[in-house]
């Protein structure tokens, strides 16, 4: 089988709920040898050898890991080759989970023209690539309900041209790609983008630090208690007694964790032993930040980095497990709450090897922790380098990530409120 790397990047609306995912697949290693893509060929007659092995990599990560386990209750963004667009393969999924990408390798031919119309009659919802204004591609937008337009790419002229003879010839949304600064956000929203992605978003450039008020403390401290191999339990207890608000989340983890028959659980040190001290921390970032109201998908995306960080650990050795997850939950505090990393390392009095890889990326959780950032980021480039690194496969990488994403996913949804 071919490897896989996926990577995910959010879609937001203009209130900055995400919509869905973009989920990019590329095939690694030696996938475009002759022999593997005469085997792609006769496994997927009529397809493009150009690419028939990523039309491969599709079709077997949707075997292997199934859309909803990737994207959790949100809609894909998917990248489709020409092969499924004309019919050649089946799309793999259902109509109202997923945005089917139109590349801008796919022109408006007769055959294209046909295979989108049976797509969008099907309910299938279409999404026109870096739309550019080519006429040889302006055939397929009365078909398309949304258009991508890259704004790294699009001259600062162009851009407005392009916004406005899209509203006055297709009834379509538009979706603004890397969006990496302020000033991106600013002008986009100002043009009248509905749909916005870009690093911007996900991990802010600029971070307004501020003081940290009790209640986050003690959920710091409780953070860095976990992360201690040797901490004593009498010690967790009489963190969360502190608080209110952890008491309660405490609570309700622990009649989540219960399985069988209800068990009465008479104090917080009932609830800390049912839950164990590796639920616990896997829990613990969800406890400390429903009270806040966080972005749930910033949320999500932290838990996600914390489990890959933790599973990588486990596979490339020479640390803690336990330890990484802390490293992968602390590191994304500066997104959940606005917290500088220089006050989360000055605040905690965490072991060298945490402080050394959240101040600096450096030690062996340091590189775990780069690793894994570089994944989410879809960084190909910085994956292939730290994985080498380690060392571990990139294939292997991957795998943990998506792993972690399902558990996330999972996770999440037991614990936090449904929309």
């Amino acid at each position: 089988m071919t490897a896989v790397h996926v990577g995910r990047q959010p879609v937001y609306d203009r209130s900055l709920q995400v919509v869905g995912y973009e989920l990019l697949f590329r095939p690694e290693g030696p996938a475009d040898t002759g022999a593997e893509r005469a085997l792609v060929a006769a496994a997927y007659p009529g397809t493009d050898p150009a690419d028939a092995a990523t039309t491969r990599v599709i079709v077997s990560t949707f075997t292997e890991f199934g859309l909803e386990r990737l994207v959790g209750r949100r809609r894909a963004f998917v990248n489709v080759t020409r092969a499924f667009i004309v019919g050649t393969l089946p799309v793999p999924f259902a109509a109202d989970s997923a945005v089917l990408e139109l590349q801008p390798s796919i022109l408006a031919d007769d055959e294209a023209l046909h295979g989108v119309k049976r797509l969008a009659d099907q309910g299938y919802a279409l999404a026109l690539d870096d739309w550019r204004g080519e006429p040889e591609r302006a055939p397929l937008l009365p078909f398309c309900r949304f258009v991508k337009i890259d704004i790294a790419h699009t001259s600062p002229e162009d851009l407005p041209r392009l916004v406005r003879e899209l509203r006055a010839d297709a009834d379509v949304q538009l979706i603004a790609e890397s969006v990496e600064k302020l000033s991106d956000m600013e002008r986009c929203h100002e043009l009248g983008f509905e749909h916005f992605q870009g690093r911007f978003l996900l991990r802010p450039d600029v971070v307004t630090a501020r003081t940290v008020s009790p209640s986050e403390l003690s959920s710091l401290q409780l953070l860095a208690k976990l992360a201690d191999p040797e901490i004593d339990l009498a010690d967790i207890e009489a963190v969360v007694r502190t608080d209110v608000g952890l008491n309660y989340r405490v609570l309700r983890a622990a009649n989540a964790a219960a399985s069988g028959p209800a068990r009465r659980i008479e104090s917080i040190r009932d609830a800390l032993v049912l839950l164990g001290m590796q639920t616990l921390r896997s829990w613990m970032l969800l406890m400390v930040l429903a009270s806040g109201k966080p972005d749930e998908e910033k949320l999500r995306t932290a838990m996600t980095r914390a489990r890959a960080c933790e599973i990588l650990a486990g596979r490339v050795g020479g640390t803690r497990p336990e330890s990484a997850f802390i490293v992968g939950l602390l590191s994304s505090l500066d997104m959940l709450l606005g917290l500088s990393m220089d006050v989360v390392v000055e605040r905690l009095p965490l072991a060298a090897d945490l402080h050394l890889a959240l101040a600096h990326k450096q030690g062996r959780l340091g590189k775990i922790l780069d690793a894994v950032l570089a994944q989410e980021a879809s960084d190909e480039r910085r994956i292939a380098t730290l994985a080498d690194a380690l060392p571990v496969d990139v294939t292997e990488l991957s795998r943990a990530y998506l792993a972690a994403v399902t558990w996330s996913n999972q996770t999440c949804d037991e614990v936090l409120p449904a929309a």
